[in-house]
Parts: C-alpha cells; structure tokens; sequence
C-alpha cells in the first residue's frame, strides 16, 4: 500500500499556553489560537478518518468552560471530505486517537463507518475521574457526554473496541499508550513514501517543544509514562502530526487565526 495523510482543518480553539509545556516550562504566556484537526489516510482499500473534531463549539466553552471555539464555513468534516472528494458516507472505519471533545465529536455524522478505539478509552470516558467544581474540564475532564452516550447507545453496533498494539491494514497500526495524555491514547502510525508519519492526538502539541526539546505537554495522567510514550513516537517517526500544531499542515490554514 502508498498510503498518504492529508491533515483536515475542522475547527479552531482559543487556549492556553501553559497547554504546550509541562509545568509551564516557558517565558511566553497568554492565550493562542490552534486549529483542530483530524486526518484522513488515503491509498488503501478504503478511505480512513482519524478523529472527528468537536461536536459544538458553544459546549466547548459552556459545558468545559474553555475559551472562544469556532467552526468556519469550508471547516466542516463534510467539507473537508468533499476536498478530497470524498462523502461523509464513504468513510467506513474512523479510529478515534482519544475520546475528548475534540476528537470524538460528531461521530454520528458518519453513517457508514465502524469506530475504533481503545477498551480503556472508552471505559476512562464513560465514568472521568474529574472533581465536580473543576472550572476547566469539569467532572468529565473534557470526555463530552453526549459523544460518549452516542458510542455507547445508538452507535454501539458500530463500535470496534481493541486491546493494546493493533494493525488496523498492511501499514497501519494503532499503538496504545496508557495513562499519557488520556487512560487509553493510542497513536496512529502510518507507513507511507515519505516515511512513518505518526498521528499522535494530543500527546504532542507542539513538535518544536514537546518532541525535539523534550519537554512534554501540560495536560497528562502519569509523567513517566507521558515521557516514554513521547520518547517511542520520536524514535519510531519520521514525520509527527499533532492534531493542534498548526506547523503541520500550514497550507490548510490560510484563514486561521483571523
């Protein structure tokens, strides 16, 4: 198989800073605007979706009291998909990185696809660990209710749970990492002519800080096991493909930010 990865833009987010850096290990503060992404790997048999953005932007802000979300005209899923010209039904598999808002949002757009995730995943998502008066993330520590009502009810015939290091096709592999940046993160490697690019979630923010100087992101379960999983992506990689870098994918990103 050639298989290539396309970055979609379907969303922005305004957040922190300290996001990036574990224990805020930088001079800039503030906050930024990142595009929310997810991808979409084609040369296969069938196309292939990581991730699927957010549900609604004002549950962003409201129900995890997050800063200003938007999705612009052109970075809807469905749009995005027509780029390459593809229809929401003609993804049949989507394998979710992680569980968040961001990433598992929407789900119920797809109406022929199988959804792939980690047992642990979804079991860390149905009942979040969060204190109930956490102002950010809120008890359900970013695990958005109704995506995660939607696997676990009217999408759950369409649910693939693995368990651990899985090929998913000849060159693509799934490859869990627990307790990193969620309970069950799993990171996409894909083998194509330009080398293993790795779809990582949210275990790398930004590769410049988390991968080349080491310093992994402020938002994890275990350092230790943060630190090794970013330490297996970086040897493994040839290229990393954060889902909220916008480095990766500047020719995606004409209007973003403005």
């Amino acid at each position: 198989m050639t298989y290539r990865v396309h970055p979609l833009l379907v969303g922005e987010a305004e957040v922190a800073l300290s996001l990036d850096v574990f224990w805020s290990l930088t001079k800039e503060s503030g906050r930024v605007a990142v595009p929310i992404l997810a991808f979409l790997i084609e040369g296969g048999p069938h196309p292939i979706l990581v991730d699927t953005g957010m549900r609604d932007p004002a549950r962003a802000m409201d129900i995890h009291g997050l800063g200003p979300h938007r999705i612009r005209d052109g970075w809807t899923l469905e749009a995005q998909l027509r780029n390459h010209g593809l229809e929401l039904s003609d993804v049949p598999t989507v394998i979710l990185t992680h569980l968040h808002y961001d990433h598992a949002g929407g789900c119920d757009q797809l109406p022929s696809a199988r959804f792939v995730m980690q047992r642990t995943e979804l079991m860390a998502a149905a009942a979040p660990m969060g204190p109930k008066d956490l102002d950010i993330g809120g008890k359900d520590l970013f695990f958005d209710r109704k995506d995660v009502a939607g696997l676990v009810d009217d999408l759950w015939d369409r649910v693939d749970l693995i368990e651990g290091d899985t090929e998913i096709l000849p060159g693509i592999h799934c490859v869990v990492y627990p307790n990193s940046h969620t309970p069950g993160s799993q990171c996409v490697y894909v083998e194509t002519e330009e080398g293993m690019v790795s779809i990582v979630g949210d275990m790398v923010r930004k590769v410049e800080l988390n991968v080349d100087r080491c310093i992994p992101p402020g938002l994890f379960y275990d350092l230790e096991a943060m630190r090794r999983a970013i330490d297996d992506i970086r040897v493994r990689s040839d290229r990393i493909f954060p889902a909220h870098d916008p480095a990766i994918a500047p020719e995606q990103l004409d209007n973003f930010g403005e």
